[in-house]
This record gives structure tokens, C-alpha cells and sequence, in this order.
């Protein structure tokens, strides 16, 4: 059974066709990074995984079951490329990684002692542990995206789905967070999606890489994929000398 799968999927937004025929399986434990221009449609797939859009055509399932029917989400994180909150509210960071927990818990139920304990093995796998009673609104950008991030982790997730995390971390951060994604991946065997545009680095993490362009274009390891070749025409000529790539 594969962690997600989509089949034959259609998705227009005012009737202009953004995905067209998408079949795309994820397998347990794979770590798939899709990459593409802006506006190839990469974001409104995830969105589509997660339920939060609906296709016009095809089916998405998540363990088997159509994403319609699927209750578990709690077995889902998800990390948007900037998470929006109301900076007027006072929640402290171990508050805000905290709400990850609800979706096993149930809303209104108080968390236990062991869901407090995942919030804060969260907060210290992306290194704010330290400061998890200070208020969101005083972190810097790129500790609000780290917060956001313990925040999909405390759910304990076996699917974790990340659009352009790395927007906000510094280089020091974001070197940290891909070497914790790494390891979530390989030791706990969390599948991972990755949206990103950073190809040199899902080179070396990813063990599939998609590439999308309204269709899915290609698919394969980053060795068959990332050549100067695919990636002057999905992206553009002379794209591989700008990403490093030869």
C-alpha cells in the first residue's frame, strides 16, 4: 500500500486547468522532493493531498483509502512556506507547537503528559526548546518557520509534507533542518514530500524527485533527473549553471 497516491487527477481554478492528468504514487518511507517552476502547480498538489482542495477529475488516496473518506489526518504535518497566524496573539512558541497534538487528541480535550512530551522532543529537534515560553511575535522569521515546523512534528506524523520550508532559516538552520529531515526519514521512516526549489540540495537528500509543469514531466532518482538537459527545459536555458549542476 502506498502512503499517497494520485490517480488521473484534474485540478482548474476558474475553469483554467492548473494539473492535468497527474499519476503520481509515494511509497512508505520514500522521501519525494517535486520541483518546478512558479506556478507549475506544486503548492495546489499538496493543498490537494491534504483535502484542503478537491479534484476535478481523479482520485487521491492516502493509505489506500480516497482522501474524501480519510479521517486520520493527525498521521499528516504539514509545513506551508510561511504559516499565517494573527501576530495580535499572545501564544507562546510551546503553545503554538502544541496545536499539532490536537489532531490526536481531539479539540477541547487537554493534553497529557506524553503529549507535552512530544511538543517538547519537537521544539528540541528544530532547536527551540531553549525558548518555548518566549511569544511567537518576538522570534525572528526564521524561528517563527522552526516553530511552525515542531508544530507539524508534534503530531508524530507518518506522512510529513513541507512546501518551501527552508523560506525564512538562515544558512545555518536550514543545513540543521535538512539533517533533521534526513534523519526523520531514514530512522523513523517518515515519508516525506518536499516542495522545493532548491535543487542542489534535493539532489542529495531526495530518493525520488518529481518535476512538475501543470503535467507531471518527469520522475526518477536525482542522478536520472537532475541533468543540465531536464532542467534547461523545465526551467529555462542555462538553469544547471545557476544551481551548481554539472
Amino acid at each position: 500500500m502506498n502512503a499517497v497516491e494520485l490517480r488521473s487527477m484534474y485540478f482548474a481554478y476558474n475553469e483554467k486547468l492548473i494539473l492535468e492528468n497527474i499519476n503520481l504514487s509515494v511509497e512508505k518511507g520514500e522521501f519525494l522532493a517535486l520541483i518546478g517552476p512558479n506556478g507549475s502547480g506544486k503548492s495546489t498538489l499538496v493543498k490537494l493531498v491534504l483535502g484542503l482542495l478537491r479534484p476535478a477529475q481523479g482520485q487521491v488516496f492516502i493509505f489506500g483509502t480516497s482522501v474524501d473518506r480519510f479521517r486520520e489526518w493527525h498521521r499528516l504535518g504539514y509545513v506551508p512556506q510561511r504559516a499565517a497566524f494573527d501576530s495580535h496573539f499572545p501564544a507562546t512558541v510551546r503553545e503554538v507547537a502544541a496545536t499539532g497534538r490536537f489532531g490526536r487528541v481531539g479539540l477541547g480535550h487537554r493534553l497529557r503528559q506524553e503529549d507535552w512530551k512530544s511538543v517538547e522532543e519537537a521544539l528540541e529537534m528544530v532547536g527551540l526548546l531553549s525558548l518555548q515560553h518566549r511569544p511567537l511575535i518576538e522570534l525572528s522569521g526564521g524561528q517563527q518557520q522552526r516553530a511552525f515546523i515542531a508544530r507539524a512534528l508534534a503530531s508524530s506524523p507518518d506522512i510529513l509534507i513541507l512546501d518551501e520550508p527552508q523560506v525564512g532559516l538562515d544558512d545555518r538552520y536550514a543545513y540543521d533542518f535538512y539533517r533533521l529531515l534526513q534523519q526523520l526519514n531514514k530512522e523513523q521512516r517518515i515519508t516525506i514530500i518536499m516542495v522545493s526549489h532548491d535543487v542542489s540540495v534535493v539532489g542529495q537528500m531526495a530518493k525520488r524527485i518529481a518535476c512538475l509543469n501543470r503535467r507531471l514531466i518527469c520522475q526518477g532518482s536525482p542522478r536520472d533527473i537532475l541533468t543540465p538537459h531536464n532542467l534547461n527545459y523545465i526551467y529555462g536555458t542555462e538553469y544547471s549553471a545557476v544551481a551548481g549542476l554539472h
